[in-house]
């Protein structure tokens, strides 16, 4: 087996713009060949064909000179024959006839002459009886290790060999050329009929799934990140996996089977871990039939994963040199921070721990439900809506309610796309990770809520599920997951959160099942009574703790703001401060404001009262940094990050009527800002700061 990156075969040298050629001689350090060199000639690769098969000659020829070169075939062993265009770099001939189970052989050679020098090449052709087509088929399958307990690790002594499924898979013959191409079934199933007979052929898989036909279209990748092959990381090498040659035989071949192996040599990978991007092309294909199952029209559009054996989980993020700070979906690699669309997972590999930085050795690729999460990400960015503003999370923990609904949908996905409750997730492949149990999660907090990733995931794992437990009594399926994900939430005026899924679903269950969703939803903590997706009916304040008090600034999560009238004051915190994050509850506040007509509108931040001027003479770092950005209907419209100090003046212009929603922030509480030299944030910058808003 071969396992390797590009889609040449054979052995590879690596040449240098501007030197000599690979394999080339000189005369030595700093000396200049003289005189005439000889031509170079190649009578081309030896060959198989049937008799009264018209057979062709493909020779090559150079000459270091640039001589001009004529071209001589001949026959030099075999039964003659005529040989067409024989002073050309290109002959052909009409193979004869053979008698019944016998091969001939016929030796040619090509003499390439410069006018002084010349050179020679010989090749054979091996002449039978006429070829016969048959059928080359067989099964594709990947070696997939199970899992130590509570997913410390992967149990190499638990392997289970898994179907190959919807893979594209190639023939090719001896010399490379692809003969015919196909692609397996569920139970990893190929075959490639009209190959001709008693002809050395060899198998080759790509880890892609192609559906580009039809009411249900699809194009997944997995690629090696850290392949330099130009600008885009969507040009970076898809993987391909291919095994020795093996003969088609002169009737129909159906046991071709091959398997890719997972490298690992009992203690440590030692071969090419050609399993490894089968397996990540596999749990994607769980997503995928999860919602083609409810939905026959969709076009889920392109998708590039990238994985590799350098991929390691590092403080650093340069994913080009395969440095991750986490797994992570986006929506453009190369331009993060516009709205270029390149959808594209990164998952971690690194087994050995590549960099001084490396935080701790963890490999994805055997892990459906990390792969599974990330490819959550991907849908409800693609084909559903995503508000969230990403960062940092951990569980249990506590996030602002848009990424809370962002990751829980992740976390619910893939438990319910891989069927597994307990989602894996193996650092060191021989001994260490986590598990996720979606089903006791509960048990052990009690800070369920709409600001809490798992609230969300448990909630729709239970509507989802048919185990009942709790407050779970039934099963909605996930068709009405799936409707409220693609129709309400995806327009909602509101931003995507646990409220505007919630008022979406109750308007796509049966009339039968809204029982159900309430239940399920209050044992999350959310209020029922006067549901929106404005979370105006929510009137039970959270009550959580960390750093020692309560985080405050939660309820109402929706403020309405409306154009000349008094100031509203609202206020945020850092009071879950653990690191800085910038996606903790109470760091963020919404507002929203509705426009009957086109208005021009000027939104006034102050800070109210103003944070104490600590030091007057040092930078600003002691003063609020207030930031708004606007949005209508999930679509970011404009931001106004000025800087200045204890206030923002966002001149908003003309705006057309509906309605819109703003989410704002005191900067000194963004992600990563204490990183800063000097930090953004004064020490002694308070916990808590307070701002009037003001729309006209």
């Amino acid at each position: 087996m071969v396992f390797r990156f590009g889609l040449r075969t054979g052995v590879f040298a690596l040449c240098l713009a501007g030197l000599a050629a690979c394999n080339s001689s000189d005369d030595g350090p700093g000396n200049v060949a003289t005189g005439n060199r000889a031509p170079t000639v190649s009578a081309g690769a030896d060959q198989t064909v049937g008799e009264g098969d018209a057979v062709t000659l493909a020779g090559t020829a150079s000459d270091a000179d640039g001589d001009a070169l004529t071209y001589s075939w001949s026959q030099t062993d075999g039964p003659g024959v005529t040989l067409n265009g024989a002073d050309t770099v290109t002959a052909s001939f009409t193979a004869p006839d053979v008698a019944p189970g016998t091969t001939i052989t016929l030796t040619f050679q090509l003499t390439v002459t410069d006018g002084a020098a010349s050179a020679t090449d010989t090749v054979v052709v091996n002449v039978v009886e006429a070829l016969s087509l048959v059928t080359v088929s067989g099964r594709l399958t990947y070696e997939r290790p199970g899992f130590n307990f509570r997913c410390r690790g992967l149990d190499f002594n638990n392997i289970t060999l898994e179907p190959v499924r919807r893979a594209t898979v190639l023939l090719l013959d001896s010399a490379g050329n692809e003969l015919a191409a196909s692609r397996t079934d569920d139970n990893g199933t190929y075959a490639f009929a009209g190959i001709n007979a008693n002809t050395d052929v060899r198998v080759r898989v790509r880890a892609e799934l192609l559906q580009t036909s039809g009411p249900q279209t699809w194009e997944v990748y997995v690629r090696d990140n850290t392949v330099d092959t130009g600008p885009s990381f969507a040009t970076r090498p898809i993987y391909v996996i291919e095994w020795g040659l093996f003969n088609t035989g002169i009737t129909n071949s159906t046991d071709n089977d091959f398997t890719a192996r997972t490298g690992w040599s009992g203690v440590a990978y030692t071969g090419d871990r050609a399993a490894a991007p089968l397996a990540i092309l596999d749990s994607i294909l769980d997503g995928i039939l999860l919602v083609t199952a409810v939905d026959p029209v969709i076009d889920l559009g392109r998708l590039d994963v990238f994985w590799s054996i350098d991929n390691s989980w590092t403080e650093s993020d340069d994913p080009a040199a395969g440095q991750l700070v986490t797994a992570f979906y986006t929506s453009n690699p190369e331009f993060p921070d516009d709205f270029t669309r390149n959808p594209s997972l990164f998952l971690r590999g690194d087994a050995v721990g590549r960099f001084p930085d490396t935080v701790a050795i963890n490999t994805d690729e055997f892990d459906s439900y990390v792969t599974l999460h990330e490819w959550g990400h991907f849908f409800e960015d693609e084909i559903s809506r995503s508000d969230s503003i990403g960062g940092a999370h951990w569980i249990p923990g506590t996030v602002e309610a848009r990424v809370a609904f962002g990751e829980g949908w992740g976390n619910a996905i893939g438990a319910i796309a891989s069927g597994e409750v307990i989602g894996c997730d193996t650092g060191n492949p021989a001994n260490s990770g986590s598990d996720l149990n979606m089903e006791t999660f509960n048990s052990f907090t009690d800070e369920q809520g709409f600001f809490n990733e798992m609230s969300v995931a448990t909630l729709l794992y239970d509507l989802w599920d048919t185990n009942n437990d709790g407050a779970d009594t039934g099963s909605i399926g996930f068709g009405p997951i799936y409707e409220t994900m693609t129709g309400f939430q995806r327009d909602t005026a509101a931003f995507t959160t646990l409220f505007s899924f919630a008022t979406g679903l109750r308007q796509n269950v049966d009339p039968n099942d809204i029982a159900l969703v309430d239940a399920l939803l209050e044992q999350e903590n959310v209020d029922t009574g006067n549901l929106d997706a404005w979370a105006s009916g929510q009137v039970t304040q959270p009550d959580f703790w960390h750093n020692g008090k309560t985080v405050r600034d939660l309820l109402p999560l929706y403020t309405e703001i409306v154009p000349g009238e008094p100031a509203l004051n609202l206020c945020v915190n850092d009071d879950q401060v653990i690191e800085q994050h910038g996606n903790k509850p109470g760091e963020w506040r919404y507002l929203r404001f509705t426009l009957a007509g086109t208005q021009n509108l000027t939104l006034q931040i102050v800070a109210n009262p103003p944070p104490p001027d600590l030091n007057p003479t040092a930078n600003e770092r002691d003063r609020a940094d207030p930031d708004v950005f606007l949005y209508k209907s999930g679509v970011f419209r404009e931001a106004s990050r000025s800087g200045d100090a204890d206030q923002e003046i966002f001149v908003m212009g003309s705006l057309e009527p509906g309605t819109y929603t703003l989410a704002f922030q005191d900067w000194r509480y963004e992600d990563g800002v204490t990183d800063l030299d000097p930090p953004a944030k004064h020490p002694d910058y308070p916990s808590r700061v307070c701002f009037d808003f003001t729309l006209n």
